[in-house]
């Protein structure tokens, strides 16, 4: 198993590779991860998602094991690294809200999916993209609004929490998600057997196979930037709250970072359901294990640094987590995965 998803896996950070390393190319400059973004997130991932929903035997539906185990793994260790970065690390509420998503919050989308895919099939394709879908509706939606109400006129610059904002952030989280219409789509035609024009289909297969090499690309252009971050903030004054990223206090909260995502936060969800769904079938199993795995999203470094004002010990955990998990992904599926 270990060398199964070893080798699943290196054509993936391959990629990731190629795109750090075209980042620093003048015919790459920095405009071209925007763009490149846009297509991925509005265009290839959504035909991909629609894809394997659409062709996917969904007859037996989602195991509710599967949804409530993720969601509740999910939530509780959001709120078990809330404590201890609150508590244990002592940070005020801005810090331990950034550290909390940084910590919970994986690449499940751009990374997840294509590791999902490569390692297990398109078969599992439902089961990846109700996963993505779990950890993306939690975080993408729930710490927007955890935000609005802990901080409200913290250094991200938030006004107070209302109704309408909390209703905004669910609607641009969900209703306007095309991640979320592309599973809703695929859905109804699987359900309804819609029959599909082949030219229809022929053009989703094109722009779907650019899914996973563009969002293993875009990744490894950002790579370049954050690394550039870190190093500019590197070099910056250190507050005498240790905030700069050479302080003693960011040291420390990237190193629980990172061993809370790529270590606590798989085991969490494998002890999970090992004790409440120990028979649920191998595919939702190891997806749920492998979407817990993944390193830190690059979305949370935006909405860390939006929301709380303090983004850069997660810009600095993106970089190490990705790095990392080439090891910690085949160890963790060697040890657990069935």
């Amino acid at each position: 198993m270990f060398l199964d998803v070893l080798y699943g896996v290196l054509p993936l950070f391959f990629v990731m590779l190629i795109g750090y390393g075209a980042s620093h190319a003048p015919k790459f400059p920095a405009s071209v991860e925007p763009a490149l973004n846009v297509f991925v997130f509005y265009v290839a991932l959504p035909a991909l998602l629609y894809k394997v929903v659409a062709r996917a035997d969904i007859s037996e539906g989602v195991p509710l094991a599967f949804l409530w185990i993720s969601i509740v793994s999910a939530l509780l260790f959001a709120l078990l690294s809330w404590l201890a970065f609150r508590y244990l690390l002592r940070a005020n509420r801005a810090r331990a809200l950034a550290g909390m998503l940084t910590t919970s919050f994986g690449n499940v989308s751009y990374l997840g999916i294509p590791i999902i895919l490569g390692v297990m099939g398109t078969e599992a394709g439902f089961a990846a993209g109700m996963g993505q879908l779990v950890h993306n509706i939690i975080f993408m939606v729930g710490f927007p609004i955890l935000a609005q109400i802990l901080l409200p006129n913290g250094k991200g610059g938030q006004h107070p929490a209302s109704a309408a904002r909390i209703a905004r952030t669910i609607r641009n989280a969900l209703a306007c998600s095309p991640v979320t219409w592309a599973m809703v789509i695929g859905g109804t035609v699987a359900i309804l057997g819609v029959p599909v024009p082949r030219p229809v289909d022929d053009t989703v297969d094109l722009i779907s196979a650019a899914a996973a090499p563009g969002a293993l690309f875009v990744i490894g252009m950002s790579l370049k930037r954050t690394i550039d971050r870190s190093r500019a903030r590197k070099h910056a004054p250190v507050a005498p709250d240790g905030s700069a990223a050479g302080g003693s206090w960011a040291r420390t909260s990237i190193a629980a970072m990172v061993l809370g995502k790529l270590v606590a936060m798989p085991l969490l969800t494998v002890a999970m359901l090992l004790v409440f769904a120990p028979d649920l079938d191998r595919i939702w199993f190891n997806a749920a294990v492998l979407m817990a795995a993944m390193p830190v999203s690059a979305t949370a470094y935006i909405m860390a640094q939006n929301d709380t004002g303090d983004g850069e010990p997660t810009a600095v955990a993106i970089v190490i987590t990705c790095v990392l998990s080439v090891i910690a992904l085949p160890v963790l599926a060697q040890l657990v995965l069935k």
